[in-house]
């Protein structure tokens, strides 16, 4: 089948849009496109969640492409989008080498607290996905909100420059293409899975969360080839975690 992957000049820029990735998902609005929005009313998150663009120079992205379903592993997908915005964070920002990472499946943390969320939604059609891929990330503020400064914080300790923003998306948009493209190597998603295992906050960390309607509590191994978190439980059961649960946590 052909792809349809991001094509830089798709790109739109709208002042205020209740949610990115709803307009992005207008039918009129052809594969290959993506937006960026200087404010967001409605801001998608992960279930029910919403997302809360934070500071006065947030990325808030949306773009839409379209797959072969026999080809893509979703969970694979959204572990490597977040790879190719980090890559991008690390392209511009390399001090941030040292306390930036991935939170599996799909979140960029700074420290041990949130700078960006990643929120991959799909549609099967056909023996295709239609996938909407939507991004926010907090480059610079003043200040986090009380009820979330335990959870969330800045990318940058100051403003970023003139032209920044678009130089960044710029190149996020080649940098996810990229991750696609690397999906439909296998010998090349192995080499990538190593990248994010060195960049992952969760590296080595135990865990606790539900999981076959009960609690259980582990130290991380690593990423299967399809994208699934593997575990080591206390009674040395190996376990695969395709997503996070609401009581999944850090111990």
């Amino acid at each position: 089948m052909q792809y349809r992957l991001l094509k830089p000049e798709l790109g739109h820029r709208l002042q205020s849009v209740n949610s990115t990735n709803e307009w992005i998902r207008n039918p009129e609005v052809p594969f290959g496109s993506w937006v960026i929005a200087e404010e967001q009313t409605a801001g998608k998150g992960r279930g029910q969640n919403i997302w809360q663009s934070l500071g006065e120079e947030p990325l808030i992205f949306s773009g839409k492409i379209r797959l072969s379903a026999a080809e893509i592993s979703l969970p694979l997908l959204s572990i490597f989008i977040s790879s190719a915005l980090l890559k991008t964070i690390l392209h511009f920002f390399p001090e941030r080498e040292e306390d930036t990472t991935i939170k599996w499946p799909n979140d960029i943390y700074k420290n041990e607290k949130k700078v960006a969320g990643i929120l991959v939604q799909s549609e099967f059609i056909n023996g295709v996905y239609d996938v909407v891929i939507g991004i926010g990330l907090n480059f610079f503020g003043q200040s986090v909100p009380e009820d979330l400064k335990e959870k969330a914080t800045f990318l940058c300790d100051s403003q970023i420059g003139e032209g920044d923003l678009e130089r960044f998306v710029n190149h996020l948009v080649i940098g996810i293409n990229q991750a696609v493209i690397t999906l439909l190597d296998q010998s090349q998603v192995l080499k990538d899975l190593v990248w994010i295992e060195d960049h992952s906050l969760l590296k080595n960390k135990v865990i606790e969360t539900e999981w076959d309607e009960r609690i259980v509590r582990g130290r991380v191994l690593g990423i299967d080839e399809f994208g699934f978190l593997l575990i080591m439980t206390e009674t040395g059961q190996k376990i695969e975690l395709m997503d996070t649960s609401p009581k999944f946590r850090m111990i």
